[in-house]
């Protein structure tokens, strides 16, 4: 074989090498690039490498159907769309789940990239739940109702001004007409009013039932001073009439109202369909409800029924104030404003500046109304008058079957331990609005068709301590911060954003929607608790800021355990101990520390880190589980990752998985040319070197000219062989 052959063959063999390499380099490269979130599109038209990997897929005669569909973007998949459409309402967590609970080898790119894409939307403001169960009501009828409710409310409470302000004798309680229904109006006195006291009062519509219970057909309505306690020994059933011809309430208007029974003899306020002699459970036509609105409400070994409809103010038991001047407040100011007013009319007579007030007015002066000039008016702001906050305790009490377990809005100083919230048909324990200095502790808020606690917008200084919120269809507990506002607005809602809440020593499983959420705000601490079994355990999202989540169990969460997105800023992820799931501790877009956290049983990533991460830190957590990696951070960007214990992770990542991670078109350009260094050498090395003259290939002058060059004879054996070739080319 001849030395040019053998070099042709080792070309070939070098060439078809350099295909191979360059061919397995570039058909993986785009889904490395998918992999990466979509950051490099190999099926744009600007990509030289995808064109480069496709002339040399159809020079190699290699060209696929697999490299097409690879080509296809990322977000048209069905769980991309998901996360990135503002969609008006959040996916059952069903669907949203099954694409990340793959058993425990997660190998296949489709099932990574289902649990770190998979996020559910929310709605921009849902207090009531989004992903929960169907509301069975009517929209329609049940929305009108609530507005005739507010309108009974807003003549009753008419009435009680003209009666206060014209000093008009109503020191007893009197009763209103709403139609073809009644308001009982209980007026200021200094004894409690009491179920004997309602007999008296309302013979035909507070009545005795045989069994010892009460049925109320007319609606209550407590007046500021006055105390309505609802007590008996040996307990007290009261059954507020609700049916299809009329449905009552009881509402405390600025005064007090009592319940008081134990746990063996409770006092019992429950809806009642006079047809079928039991609770109704029916809302389409509206249903009995207990309020406070403004005042003070002390509940004490209380049952609360199948009350309420459609709305958080008629929800069930529902403890709201009121942005209106309290009636004490308007009263006071009345009465100073009139004492002032007498005292110098008084003052004026007696100058005889001032004509007899019993005289026919006369030069357009109205009893009651000011002269102009300087007047001994009481100092009170009407730009800032008294604003009404219902205070409230709550002990060893239960809401069953309400719509709204328990809402409170405008409130200062709740207390709420040892109750139970259960089977509200919307979410269980609202706090909505303006709620301060609230503590709720020794509670279980469990199979309610929302949110099993939701703490709204505007509430702040709110301490969860050993709640448990478990079954519910959508969040466990929800805790929201952002502003009211982001400018100006038509009510002038500020735009601050709300915090300083804490949930401590709870648990949160089994919801259908996440554990904990934390959506916006600032200063909120999830410390020590309980988080397992949810679509996701902790999630904290948008711009939120000093985030506490320390110490915590997570176990068995069908996606990540912890999950911070979207903005989270100056988030402590600390002490926490994570176990079995998926994704351990998932950061995108946000800014976390995230340290000495233990997790085990992961079959995905123990950490995934996705988008602008610049300034998270992820150190000194041990990490064990069976997956693609330990600490996903190929797609994001900024992290600092170092220190993290991962002897006990196993990688589940195919031959191939590794190869397409590694050749990456850097990669394979400097390990080319490290091939090419190296083979040259090779070739050298066990091939003798023979010395030649550095022009021994070079032709001689002599056999140029045909004679020696120095004209030099011949040698003879030379000047024979010539003249033989003379002779033979004269012969031819």
């Amino acid at each position: 074989m001849s030395r040019a052959l053998v070099r042709r063959r080792r070309r070939r063999v070098a060439a078809c090498t350099l295909a191979v390499v360059l061919a397995t380099t570039l058909a993986a490269t785009p889904a490395s690039a998918a992999g990466q979130g979509g950051t490099t599109s190999s099926d744009s038209p600007d990509n030289p490498v995808a064109a480069l990997a496709e002339v040399l897929a159809t020079l190699l005669g290699s060209v696929r159907a697999e490299p097409t569909a690879r080509a296809t973007p990322r977000s048209t998949a069905p769980d991309a769309t998901a996360a990135t459409a503002p969609a008006a309402t959040a996916p059952t967590p069903s669907a949203t789940s099954t694409s990340t609970s793959t058993g425990t080898d997660t190998t296949t790119r489709t099932a990574e990239d289902d649990a770190e894409t998979g996020e559910r939307v929310d709605a921009e403001d849902a207090d009531a739940s989004a992903g929960g169960r169907p509301y069975p009501g009517d929209p329609t009828t049940e929305a009108v109702l609530v507005a005739d409710e507010d309108d009974r409310l807003d003549e009753v409470r008419t009435v009680s001004s003209m009666v206060r302000w014209r000093q008009l004798d109503m020191t007893t309680p009197y009763r209103l007409t709403n139609g073809s229904t009644y308001t009982l109006v209980l007026t200021k006195r200094e004894a409690d009013y009491t179920v004997t006291d309602l007999l008296k009062l309302a013979p035909q519509t507070f009545v005795r039932q045989p069994d010892g219970a009460f049925l109320l057909t007319e609606n209550v309505v407590v007046q500021p001073g006055a105390t309505l306690a609802l007590t008996a020994p040996g307990g007290l059933t009261l059954r507020l009439a609700s049916d299809a011809e009329r449905f009552v309430s009881i509402v405390n208007y600025g005064g007090k109202l009592v319940t008081r029974g134990t746990s063996t003899d409770p006092v019992v306020v429950t809806s009642w369909d006079r047809a079928a002699g039991a609770a109704d459970v029916l809302t389409d036509d509206g249903r009995a409800y207990v309020r406070s609105i403004g005042g003070q409400v002390d509940l004490r070994g209380t049952q609360f029924r199948d009350l309420g409809f459609w709305s958080g103010r008629t929800g069930g038991v529902a403890l709201t104030g009121t942005d209106r001047p309290t009636g004490g407040a308007l009263e006071s100011f009345g009465r100073e404003l009139r004492d002032n007013v007498d005292a110098m009319r008084g003052q004026q007579q007696a100058a005889g500046t001032v004509p007899d007030p019993a005289a026919p007015p006369a030069g357009g002066t109205v009893d009651g109304v000011l002269p102009a000039g300087d007047l001994p008016l009481p100092e009170v702001d009407l730009d800032d008058p008294t604003f009404s906050y219902v205070a409230a305790s709550v002990d060893d009490v239960t809401f069953e079957g309400n719509a709204f377990g328990l809402f409170l809005s405008s409130a200062n100083g709740v207390d709420i331990t040892d109750s139970v919230v259960s089977g509200s048909l919307v979410d269980g324990l609202v706090l909505h609005r303006f709620v301060a200095n609230a503590a709720i502790s020794a509670t279980v808020v469990s199979d309610n068709g929302g949110d099993g606690i939701v703490l709204s917008r505007a509430t702040t200084g709110i301490v969860l301590s050993e709640v448990e919120s478990t079954g519910n269809a959508d969040d466990g507990i929800e805790l929201r911060g952002e502003s009211l506002a982001d400018g100006p607005s038509a009510t002038g809602s500020p735009v601050g954003d709300y915090g300083n809440n804490s949930v401590a020593n709870s648990t949160a499983s089994d919801n259908g929607g996440h554990g904990i959420e934390v959506v916006g705000g600032r200063n909120v601490s999830l410390t020590a608790n309980d988080v397992s079994g949810n679509d996701m355990g902790i999630v904290v999202r948008d711009p939120a800021s000093e985030i506490a989540i320390v110490g915590n169990r997570l176990r068995g969460n069908a996606r990540h355990a912890i999950a911070l997105r979207d903005g989270v800023l100056s988030a402590t992820v600390s002490g926490n101990v994570v176990e079995d799931g998926p994704n351990g501790v998932y950061l995108r877009d946000s800014v976390a520390d995230v340290r000495r956290n233990t997790m085990s049983g992961m079959t995905l990533h123990g950490v995934t880190l996705v988008g602008a991460t610049e300034g998270a830190v992820v150190r000194e957590n041990d990490l064990a589980g069976r997956g693609p990696s330990a600490v996903d951070v190929k797609r994001a960007t900024g992290a600092e990752v170092a220190d993290n214990d991962t002897d006990g992770w196993t990688s589940t990542k195919p031959f191939w998985t590794v190869v397409r991670n590694a050749a990456q078109p850097l990669t394979v350009m400097w390990v080319l040319l490290g091939l090419l260094v190296l083979v040259t050498a090779l070739r050298g090395l066990g091939r003798p070197r023979e010395r030649r003259h550095p022009y021994a290939a070079q032709a001689r002058m002599a056999e140029i000219v045909g004679r020696p060059a120095n004209d030099a004879p011949l040698p003879p054996h030379e000047a024979r062989q010539r003249r033989t070739g003379e002779v033979h080319g004269a012969s031819h």
